[in-house]
């Protein structure tokens, strides 16, 4: 077991192929939790949201999402997304916005794609790494990240890659920080 100290990695899905490939892929790493599960009955402090790079939250996960916490964290990313000169969140870039809600009161969005498209599987790295860097720079307040498959839906992105690129991204991240 790593550092003690550490953000706790909650990857959550209901799709078996994807939860499969996780824990093939991130076998070297026990101090992942995978849950088959819906990931709003069980995320709890920060959940990540996938959205695209103009934080607009109407469809896949992200819809769920907006239903689930109401327009406020989409209002929030975007505001974000307003200060930045390029006008829009690259990928492999993330921000942390506040959620309102009382169990899960952070979102890490970290998107997987320009528009909503299918994506190269490399952005699911890309996407990961900046999820896990934020989590990081924020860690006074993200104690436990409830992670989705990254650019498994609309990215179309197979689980077995993604899970290899998600694991990849995780194993760089803790090589130079304690998530």
């Amino acid at each position: 077991m790593r550092q003690t100290n550490m953000i706790t990695l909650n990857l959550v899905a209901i799709d078996p192929e994807l939860i499969d490939a996780w824990e093939v892929a991130f076998k070297p790493f026990p101090e992942v939790r995978i849950m088959a599960a819906d990931i709003l009955a069980v995320a709890s402090n920060t959940i990540v949201s996938p959205a695209n790079s103009y934080g607009y939250m109407d469809g896949g996960l992200d819809r769920l999402l907006t239903d689930f916490f109401g327009l406020r964290p989409q209002q929030e990313v975007q505001a974000a997304i307003a200060r930045r000169p390029e006008g829009y969140l690259p990928v492999g870039s993330a921000v942390l916005v506040n959620t309102g809600h009382a169990r899960i009161p952070y979102m890490i969005s970290a998107p997987t794609m320009f528009l909503p498209e299918p994506i190269p599987a490399a952005n699911v790295f890309f996407a990961m790494s900046a999820m896990l860097q934020t989590a990081h720079a924020h860690k006074d307040v993200v104690k436990a990240v409830y992670c989705p498959g990254l650019g498994t839906g609309t990215g179309r992105v197979a689980p077995d890659i993604a899970a290899r690129e998600m694991a990849h991204a995780y194993a760089k991240h803790i090589t130079f920080k304690a998530v």
